[in-house]
């Protein structure tokens, strides 16, 4: 029992902690555009980058799919010791996201949100970050994609290499464009592109020449796996584009509002997040494809272990986040704001209602992750429909009966609906595979 303890803790770690690291970095990706606008260009360019967020999120949810369906798949063709199909499903995972990238409609998306000519200047910055930053896009579903197929082909501590790198090219090229040659948010979309490419770059080499390198010939996979992926994925993917839609939701609340200054809160909370939301998914994204090939090698003892000290790994690390979340909440937020600019009561107000319900998020993270594994093809899809029902009628509902800041509580809400039928839905998940909560616990 003892020896299973340790191995499987050493398991958790070599799959999940080099995960977790390597979102770690991809948190710090994000935060350090956060840091040099927020610090360099101001709290205008905050709030231009809450507008940001949203679009940027549109392409993140289809590397979603096919990171998360993609994983569960190839993990369980390489259990069952097909290496050959894995590796051109693998290549078609590649194709299919490409297809997906597109801008038509963002700039009108953005211009109907205020017609306001106070806050026009607001918005001419967030277009101009995002014509730049959508050249980076193909690059950036590659270093997503690639990352997944790392997990799966056992080498998840090249995960962290790959994203740590390009988290390194970021930050030294966002000090270069926005410190040194103060070109502001336009800097800080060339910072992120380059940087997406640069990634790219190591993708190109590692599956060309290191030892992983494809040894298959340049086919792909049958539709009928990239079907089955994008079932499996398609919760993930769908509860992205919700949040996409209640972000743009939110930000057209608060401009109606005429609480711009709260957009600025809005997108120090979206990079706070990151923090919890990334390493919490990168834990148990991590272990994700060693419990799909330990389930498809029918070795029950071994991922129901897997299962359980991933519970307790993610728990643990879940109230150690909500701890500093709720007591350096104002230290948090100083950090992204230039000190001659206020920090108000409001934004802190703001901040905390949305961290306050946060270990919620730890028991959904985990429970979701399950399903991915067992390979769920609908119950992820339903409670990626959950924001409709309750954040968009809370951030229509809040504002008419308490301060704006309060709007902010509509997320708290929305954590601990996602992780109640989460927990309801992962019991019938289990019946199904003849399993149970009270056997992964025992």
């Amino acid at each position: 029992m003892r020896s299973d303890f340790f191995s499987t803790i050493g398991e958790i770690i070599k799959y999940g902690g080099s995960t977790f690291a390597a979102l770690v970095a991809m948190s710090i990706y994000t935060t350090t555009d956060g840091f040099f606008i927020g610090n360099f260009v101001g709290t205008d360019g905050l709030e231009a980058m809450a507008l940001v967020y949203p679009v940027m999120m549109i392409f993140i949810a289809f590397a979603t799919l096919f990171e998360t369906g993609g994983s569960a798949v190839v993990s369980q063709i390489i259990g069952a010791g097909n290496k050959t199909l894995a590796e051109k499903i693998m290549r078609s995972n590649y194709v299919c996201a490409f297809v997906v990238v597109g801008n038509i409609f963002i700039e009108p998306l953005l211009r109907i949100l205020s017609d306001n000519p106070d806050e026009q200047h607001i918005i001419d910055l967030a277009i101009s970050f995002l014509r730049i930053s959508f050249c980076g896009v193909p690059f950036l579903l590659t270093v997503y994609l690639t990352g997944a197929f790392m997990r799966c082909v056992d080498k998840p501590g090249h995960v962290f290499y790959l994203v740590g790198s390009t988290s390194l090219a970021n930050i030294i090229l966002d000090a270069l464009f926005i410190m040194v040659f103060g070109w502001g948010m336009q800097g800080a979309a060339f910072a992120t592109v380059l940087a997406q490419i640069f990634g790219a770059a190591i993708t190109f080499w590692y599956f060309k020449y290191s030892p992983q390198k494809f040894t298959t010939p340049r086919s792909l996979g049958g539709l009928d796996y990239i079907w089955q992926e994008i079932k499996i994925g398609a919760g993930f993917a769908i509860a992205t584009l919700m949040m996409c839609f209640i972000e743009y939701f939110l930000n057209a609340t608060l401009l109606r509002y005429d609480a711009p200054h709260l957009l600025a809160a809005a997108t120090i909370a979206n990079i706070i997040l990151t923090f919890v939301y990334l390493p919490l998914n990168g834990l148990d994204t991590g272990i994700q494809p060693l419990i799909s090939r330990l389930f498809a090698a029918h070795k029950e003892q071994h991922y129901l272990r897997v299962m359980r000290y991933g519970f307790f790994t993610t728990m643990i690390l879940t109230f150690a986040i909500y701890a500093v979340l709720m007591i350096f909440t104002e230290e948090l937020a100083r950090f992204f704001v230039d000190d001659a600019e206020p920090v108000t009561a409001e934004m802190i107000t703001f901040l905390r209602l949305m961290f306050v319900l946060q270990p919620f998020v730890g028991l959904y993270t985990w429970l979701s992750g399950i399903m991915a594994a067992l390979e769920d093809e609908w119950r992820n899809v339903v409670i990626s429909l959950l924001p409709l029902v309750v954040l968009v009628p809370l951030i229509w509902l809040l504002p008419k009966f308490l301060p704006i800041e309060f709007v902010s509580l509509a997320y708290s809400a929305q954590d601990v609906a996602e992780a109640a039928i989460a927990f309801l839905l992962i019991h019938s998940l289990l019946r199904e595979k003849s399993l149970s909560l009270k056997k992964i616990f025992v």
